[in-house]
């Protein structure tokens, strides 16, 4: 959830009925949905579903006037470890358009929730977190930031903190509001106020009517940002082969990695077919105009582990990612840089090794007809 204007980019096939997760073609991203959030980790559970949100925003004093009205489609993923939530403001079926997601998930070692949003701008890309947890039923996630601009006789660059409060949840409506403060959690001002209303209509987003996805149309950013990642986009699939000590070991894998975001990023997923199981994950790649690089986000279903993210300042057929440790979260695994390149016009290598424990990995992929 955020405050700002609201759309979506992105691809996306399910099925009309919230029981079932049947796969509406072998590379839909439907392979990586979920019915509903594991049960250890179910506080968001009464967010699945389809709403309408009605947004206010604070107009001096203790008046709040209403902005705009927004939908927002919000399912499980990865085997119920992550909650998805994708957003359009009313007036995308007019023609104006912004894009935006936020993927979250209760991380076990922090034991608190974690919040991954991207809500890009015109020719404008970001991203961002909060952590927060859920207590006397209430959901509250916080970030830290500096101000961008003079705010109630504060300068440019006043630390403050932000907070996101879900409360009175209910099965069908729920309200959520962002706060500021900037004297150290003594006192709180309300920004903006949303209050959702379940819609019964769950099979919009195979409306495309309704523009759920706007890929590459490029309303928000221009086709040069997602240039140096064209070559990369796409349905692909190969193998994989690590190699740990003496021991080796090689299956099958598929990826997908497709613009969204209204043409401001990429997401998608990788599914590994190893030995009759499947593992599966969520990736986000996106250029974050503010620091002059880009982002590697990805989040696996495995419980226990923490999402990576990894960085590059330039996007090239042969680049490396190096991992950094970001939104307050220390990411999982030892494995620090992995190398992406085309090797030829529809084939892509990925790779990477932690040699200190003599292990590595080498993804071979070839891109599928589409």
């Amino acid at each position: 959830m955020i405050f700002l204007r609201f759309s979506i980019a992105l691809i996306i096939l399910i099925t009309t009925t919230q029981s079932t997760a049947q796969i509406q073609g072998p590379k839909g991203f439907s392979q990586v949905y979920s019915e509903r959030l594991d049960e250890q980790h179910n506080a968001f559970n009464f967010w699945l579903g389809n709403w309408e949100v009605t947004w206010k925003r604070w107009a001096g004093n203790d008046e709040y006037q209403p902005t705009n009205i927004s939908q927002h489609r919000v399912f499980a993923a990865l085997n119920g470890k992550a909650l998805i939530e994708l957003a359009y403001e009313d007036s995308v079926v007019n023609n104006s358009k912004t894009a935006g997601f936020s993927i979250r998930y209760f991380d076990e070692n922090l034991q608190k929730w974690v919040m991954f949003q991207s809500w890009p701008g015109k020719n404008r890309t970001s991203f961002s977190s909060l952590q927060g947890i859920h207590h006397h039923k209430r959901i509250q996630l916080y970030k830290d930031g500096k101000t961008i601009r003079p705010f109630r006789g504060n300068p440019i660059g006043t630390p403050y903190i932000n907070r996101y409060t879900f409360s009175d949840t209910h099965q069908e409506s729920f309200r959520w509001e962002s706060s500021i403060t900037l004297d150290s959690m003594k006192t709180w001002a309300t920004l903006n106020i949303a209050e959702g209303t379940r819609l019964p209509d769950y099979t919009s987003l195979i409306d495309e009517n309704k523009q759920w996805y706007t890929q590459g149309d490029g309303y928000n950013c221009s086709d040069s940002i997602l240039t140096p990642l064209q070559p990369f986009l796409g349905t692909w699939s190969g193998e994989i082969s690590y190699k740990e000590g003496n021991q080796k070991n090689k299956f099958k894998v598929e990826r997908v990695l497709k613009p969204f975001l209204s043409n401001c990023a990429a997401l998608g997923y990788q599914i590994n077919y190893k030995d009759g199981e499947t593992q599966k994950e969520i990736i986000f790649v996106g250029y974050v105009t503010g620091s002059d690089q880009w982002v590697f986000y990805t989040l696996n279903d495995r419980m226990g582990e923490s999402h990576k993210t990894f960085f590059t300042k330039q996007m090239s057929d042969e680049v490396i990612f190096t991992k950094k440790d970001t939104l307050g979260v220390v990411s999982s695994g030892n494995l620090n840089t992995f190398s992406w390149k085309i090797n030829k016009p529809n084939e892509q290598i990925i790779e990477g090794a932690i040699p200190d424990k003599n292990w590595s990995f080498r993804m071979d992929l070839k891109k599928e007809d589409e």
